[in-house]
């Protein structure tokens, strides 16, 4: 199975490509399968042959519907070629507060949080705050995403 980095990889990119989508609110869903499994079931218009062999590559699928995520994901299911999966879903980030002479702000921005799972139970969540290019992985909301995405593996 992948390690962490494949993983890291593999979730990094499917938040970039969730990215050049655009910001509209759609949860984003992605397959994670391996090169040689990728390469005999689709017609990439890439090489991808120059990746290592224990990559991960991030399938996007259909956006999920807009109804309630546990809902969404519990009506997802996987064949036996897909390793993982990542979700893309956006939040918005309390950054900080801001001072004013007549009191306190808060301030807030959004972000792309993007959760990938391994069937194994091994995930990796992540956060970008959009326009920017740092990541965070101190993301508690995160947590609750872990067990109804390995639920679509068959994890209950």
């Amino acid at each position: 199975m992948a390690g962490h980095d494949a993983l890291a990889a593999a979730v990094i990119a499917a938040e970039r490509d969730a990215d050049a989508e655009g910001w509209d609110g759609l949860h984003r869903l992605y397959a994670l399968t391996d090169r040689d499994t990728y390469l005999d079931t689709a017609y990439p218009l890439d090489a991808l042959t120059d990746l290592p062999p224990d990559a991960l590559l991030a399938v996007p699928l259909t956006p999920l519907g807009c109804g309630d995520l546990p809902t969404e994901l519990a009506k997802v299911t996987w064949p036996d070629d897909v390793h993982g999966c990542v979700l893309v879903t956006e939040m918005t980030v309390r950054t900080g507060l801001v001072r004013w002479h007549c009191g306190m702000s808060v301030r807030w921005r959004p972000g792309h949080l993007a959760v990938g799972v391994l069937r194994d139970g091994s995930h990796l969540s992540l956060l970008r705050l959009r326009d920017t290019d740092a990541w965070r992985s101190d993301i508690s909301p995160a947590v609750d995403l872990v067990s109804p995405l390995l639920a679509t593996f068959g994890a209950r």
